[in-house]
Protein backbone atom coordinates (compact mmCIF):
# COMPACT_ATOMS: atom_id res chain seq x y z
CA UNK A 1 0.00 0.00 0.00
CA UNK A 2 1.43 3.77 -0.88
CA UNK A 3 1.20 6.37 1.44
CA UNK A 4 0.10 10.00 0.47
CA UNK A 5 0.31 12.93 2.28
CA UNK A 6 -2.24 15.53 1.92
CA UNK A 7 -1.19 19.23 1.77
CA UNK A 8 -2.74 19.91 4.87
CA UNK A 9 -0.86 17.17 6.47
CA UNK A 10 2.41 18.02 5.75
CA UNK A 11 2.29 21.74 5.76
CA UNK A 12 1.58 20.82 10.07
CA UNK A 13 4.20 18.01 9.58
CA UNK A 14 6.66 20.96 8.64
CA UNK A 15 5.13 23.50 11.43
CA UNK A 16 6.02 20.96 14.04
CA UNK A 17 9.42 20.42 12.47
CA UNK A 18 10.27 24.04 13.02
CA UNK A 19 9.02 24.10 16.67
CA UNK A 20 11.18 21.37 17.90
CA UNK A 21 14.28 22.68 15.57
CA UNK A 22 13.72 26.29 17.09
CA UNK A 23 13.57 24.53 20.67
CA UNK A 24 16.25 21.65 20.41
CA UNK A 25 19.19 21.79 17.98
CA UNK A 26 19.47 22.30 13.95
CA UNK A 27 18.18 18.81 12.17
CA UNK A 28 16.20 17.33 15.19
CA UNK A 29 12.96 18.46 13.51
CA UNK A 30 14.23 16.56 10.34
CA UNK A 31 14.89 13.69 12.34
CA UNK A 32 11.63 13.84 13.92
CA UNK A 33 9.62 14.02 10.38
CA UNK A 34 12.00 11.42 9.17
CA UNK A 35 10.57 8.87 12.23
CA UNK A 36 6.98 10.39 12.23
CA UNK A 37 6.92 9.37 7.89
CA UNK A 38 8.91 6.10 8.12
CA UNK A 39 6.28 5.14 10.84
CA UNK A 40 3.45 6.01 8.58
CA UNK A 41 4.62 4.20 5.93
CA UNK A 42 4.84 1.12 8.10
CA UNK A 43 1.46 1.04 9.16
CA UNK A 44 0.37 1.76 5.48
CA UNK A 45 2.65 -1.23 4.32
CA UNK A 46 0.99 -3.48 6.97
CA UNK A 47 -2.42 -2.65 6.17
CA UNK A 48 -3.66 -1.41 9.27
CA UNK A 49 -7.29 -0.18 9.76
CA UNK A 50 -8.27 2.00 12.58
CA UNK A 51 -11.80 3.20 14.05
CA UNK A 52 -13.49 6.36 12.77
CA UNK A 53 -12.97 9.38 14.24
CA UNK A 54 -14.22 10.28 17.61
CA UNK A 55 -13.74 13.66 17.06
CA UNK A 56 -17.22 14.86 15.04
CA UNK A 57 -15.26 17.47 12.89
CA UNK A 58 -12.95 14.54 11.35
CA UNK A 59 -15.74 11.87 11.89
CA UNK A 60 -18.11 13.35 9.29
CA UNK A 61 -15.31 12.97 6.50
CA UNK A 62 -15.02 9.19 7.73
CA UNK A 63 -11.74 9.64 8.85
CA UNK A 64 -10.04 6.85 10.85
CA UNK A 65 -7.66 7.88 13.75
CA UNK A 66 -4.94 6.86 16.26
CA UNK A 67 -2.93 8.70 18.38
CA UNK A 68 1.22 9.59 17.18
CA UNK A 69 3.43 9.51 20.23
CA UNK A 70 1.07 10.12 22.78
CA UNK A 71 -0.02 13.70 21.19
CA UNK A 72 -0.73 14.17 17.82
CA UNK A 73 -3.78 12.48 15.81
CA UNK A 74 -3.17 11.65 12.64
CA UNK A 75 -6.74 10.88 10.56
CA UNK A 76 -6.28 9.25 7.45
CA UNK A 77 -8.56 6.91 4.80
CA UNK A 78 -7.28 4.04 3.26
CA UNK A 79 -8.42 4.02 -0.99
CA UNK A 80 -7.60 1.23 -3.09
CA UNK A 81 -3.85 0.76 -2.51
CA UNK A 82 -3.36 4.61 -1.09
CA UNK A 83 -3.15 5.53 2.69
CA UNK A 84 -3.74 8.82 2.38
CA UNK A 85 -3.15 10.98 5.71
CA UNK A 86 -5.52 13.91 5.64
CA UNK A 87 -4.69 15.77 8.86
CA UNK A 88 -2.12 15.90 11.61
CA UNK A 89 -3.38 17.58 14.76
CA UNK A 90 -2.05 18.09 18.00
CA UNK A 91 -4.30 16.25 20.02
CA UNK A 92 -5.79 18.63 22.86
CA UNK A 93 -7.21 20.87 20.05
CA UNK A 94 -9.31 18.35 19.32
CA UNK A 95 -13.26 17.88 20.88
CA UNK A 96 -13.69 13.98 22.44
Amino acid sequence: MNLVMRKRALNALAKVADWIDNKNTVGAGNRWVKDTYEELSHLASIKVKHAICKDPSLAKYEYRCFTHKDKWVVAYKIKGQKFIVYRFIYGPWLDY
